[in-house]
């Protein structure tokens, strides 16, 4: 059942304590001219990909095939939404799918993983980077076309994130049947009671320390994309973990705290202890990770098959031995 206002304050009443673990789901606007979610040919990432699991791992409702199969999809993004977004695209029979991302090739594969972008390059995804749609055009019932602007990257002469700069005159057209927004999406806050006044963020989160997962209304907690953003399942279920010690230890002890290892943790994580772009050198360079057999193109973009294969036994056991910094063994120690 869909959790509303009404509900969640009788669900504060019966509890001690209740945890806000729900995800961000509505789908941000490109904020082109003439953007209207409800056109034909206008379809939330989210719910799009919903269709598609329900209906391919599940057998609920009807195949997104129905809708996208010999169509000309655009996604917006740049992230793992919108790789997920165009990579199933494909596999449900679209005749093209376009990415449209407003920085380049570098930026994208930093935001994803090199092997997602690559391979969804490899199953014919075309990624449009330095651009951004300006209008969106449609016959008064469906989207029909886009109108795109390019642009270039200017350097911050503060020395800060370079900045990008219309090119002008250099704006296109592309045909669009479908066009799939995953630039991100936001929590769905309407369940929140209006007269507990809950604290939010400046992205429209639920407001806490982040150590303790306290929201600003005693009892009260929040993990997750809702108190976070979107970003990863490993950072939700590993809020969730800590929040269900903190709780555990409100309801008996009547006040919230953290035990020595997680003191220990926050630490870690203000140290930085592990950074993926750090170059390692010396007597101990580091062991290369181990990379997994995947099915070739032809075997994978026209089904729902995984297309990592896995490790071996031997791999990985070589791929757990990896140790990725030994911070924590020389705090212990010292």
């Amino acid at each position: 059942h869909r959790v509303d206002a009404e509900r969640l304050k009788e669900i504060d009443a019966e509890y001690d304590a209740t945890l806000l673990a729900f995800g961000t789901r509505l789908s941000k606007k490109v904020r082109a001219a003439n953007e209207n979610p409800k056109m034909g040919g206008y379809w939330g990432a989210i719910a799009m990909l919903d269709k598609v699991n329900l209906w391919n791992k599940y057998g609920i409702g009807s195949p997104a095939s129905n809708e996208l199969k010999d169509k000309v999809v655009v996604c917006v993004g740049g992230g793992f939404t919108s790789m997920d977004v165009v990579r199933c695209s494909i596999r449900e029979g679209a005749k093209k799918v376009i990415m449209l991302y407003r920085r380049d090739e570098k930026t994208i594969i930093r935001n994803t993983t090199y092997e997602e972008y690559h391979e969804a390059v490899e199953e014919g995804v075309e990624f449009i980077f330095h651009s951004a749609i300006e209008e969106i055009f449609d016959d008064g019932e469906k989207i029909t076309k886009l109108k795109v602007n390019r642009f270039e990257l200017v350097p911050d002469p503060d020395g800060g994130r370079p900045q990008l700069k219309k090119i002008e005159g250099a704006d296109f057209e592309i045909e669009c049947d479908y066009l799939i927004p995953a630039v991100s999406q936001s929590a769905d806050l309407q369940l929140l009671p209006e007269e507990w006044n809950i604290e939010l963020t400046s992205w429209n989160t639920i407001l806490t320390n982040g150590r303790d997962f306290m929201s600003s209304r005693p009892g009260l907690f929040a993990a997750g994309d809702c108190e976070y953003g979107p970003m990863t399942i490993v950072n939700a279920v590993g809020q969730a973990r800590r929040a269900a010690s903190v709780i555990s230890r409100y309801i008996y002890d009547g006040k919230v705290s953290l035990t020595d290892e997680e003191i220990m943790e926050d630490h870690l994580n203000k140290l930085k202890v592990y950074d993926k772009n750090e170059k390692i050198t010396g007597w101990m360079p580091g062991l290369p990770r181990a990379v997994s057999e995947k099915l070739s193109v032809d075997e994978r973009k026209d089904n729902n098959k995984e297309v990592n294969l896995g490790f071996t036994g031997e791999e990985a056991i070589a791929e757990a031995e990896r140790c990725m910094r030994c911070y924590y063994i020389s705090m212990v120690a010292v």
